[in-house]
């Protein structure tokens, strides 16, 4: 009995030694165990997470994916507040005032545009929904136009509108609505590694979202007289069918651009300022836009009163011809 008892009091003094080391109980211990052998967190420190990053195999240049702009890359858009008030001071329509006059002016202007674009088989016609607008001249109000035509459509419910400038040597759409100088359209052309949307304008009217045209470039007429820029049309239609694309194109007499955009539009409204164009003008710049077979006039300036006055007319270009 007594060996029995001097092995007892072994291993008690032995557990009393180990305890005084360890406070921690058999639970508490096993706990500890079960969490060593977890997953690591996805929450990682900032040291933890480079040398996790280090410890990864890193993807060949081959893999890369191709035209992402850098996470640090400067970019351009995202949201822009237009000024209403300041809009309306310029004679522009306005989500907040669609009972003027000029509302209802472009009511009657979109409608026939939007048929083409989105009605029945027998009206709508190829790539519809990209719409040109020019004038033979500058100054004949074109960019007015596009501006006034572009809110009117996008207070339609159930259409977005994006709204292109091409005109590189003014820039007055983005003048107009106050947008200033960023990159656009003409960056898109000669960087591959900028996406479409990564230029966008997305403005405080929910349907409506500008492209503007971007950097000045030397060769900005022939950058738009590419293949990319037949390409990136060709993208644009492709992509968004269900979106009305408006085109601020510079003036046909003046600049060889709409000619070649003619070519990849499917309708195009010609502006004309009424007792200033000429005749001859409009028939020049309907033969070097003709590829298009769906061309509208819009008459402006005829109030003998005001700067800016009502579109009155419109018409076919094969009812012009004859």
């Amino acid at each position: 009995m007594a060996d029995d008892s001097d092995r007892l009091d072994l291993i008690q003094r032995l557990a009393d030694k180990q305890n005084a080391g360890d406070k921690k109980s058999l639970a508490e211990r096993a706990a500890e165990k079960l969490a060593a052998t977890r997953v690591k967190p996805a929450a990682m420190t900032v040291a933890d997470a480079a040398s996790d990053s280090r410890s990864r195999p890193q993807p060949s240049g081959d893999s890369q994916p191709k035209n992402k702009v850098p996470d640090n890359a400067d970019r351009e858009t995202f949201r822009f507040n237009l000024d209403y008030d300041q809009l309306r001071r310029s004679g522009y329509i306005t989500p907040d005032q669609q009972q003027s006059h000029l509302a209802e002016e472009f009511r009657a202007i979109k409608r026939p545009l939007l048929l083409k674009a989105f009605g029945n088989d027998k009206r709508k016609v190829e790539r519809g929904n990209v719409v040109m607008i020019t004038s033979a001249q500058p100054g004949e109000g074109k960019t007015f136009s596009s501006i006034n035509l572009a809110m009117s459509i996008a207070s339609e419910r159930d259409l977005h509108v994006l709204l292109i400038d091409t005109d590189v040597y003014r820039h007055r759409l983005e003048e107009e609505l106050g947008i200033g100088d960023r990159k656009g359209l003409v960056d898109l052309l000669i960087d591959d590694k900028l996406e479409l949307t990564d230029l966008f304008v997305r403005t405080n009217i929910p349907n409506l979202t500008i492209l503007p045209v971007g950097t000045k470039h030397p060769q900005a007429p022939e950058l738009m007289a590419s293949q990319k820029m037949a390409s990136l049309m060709d993208d644009i239609a492709a992509r968004y069918p269900d979106r009305v694309i408006i085109i601020d194109s510079p003036p046909v007499l003046a600049s060889s651009e709409a000619s070649v955009l003619a070519l990849l539009v499917g309708q195009i409204v010609l502006v004309v300022e009424a007792n200033r164009t000429k005749k001859a003008n409009v028939e020049r710049s309907l033969k070097l836009i003709s590829n298009c077979e769906n061309i509208y006039f819009v008459i402006n300036k005829t109030g003998a009163d005001s700067t800016i006055s009502a579109y009155r007319t419109y018409s076919y270009y094969d009812e012009y011809r004859t």
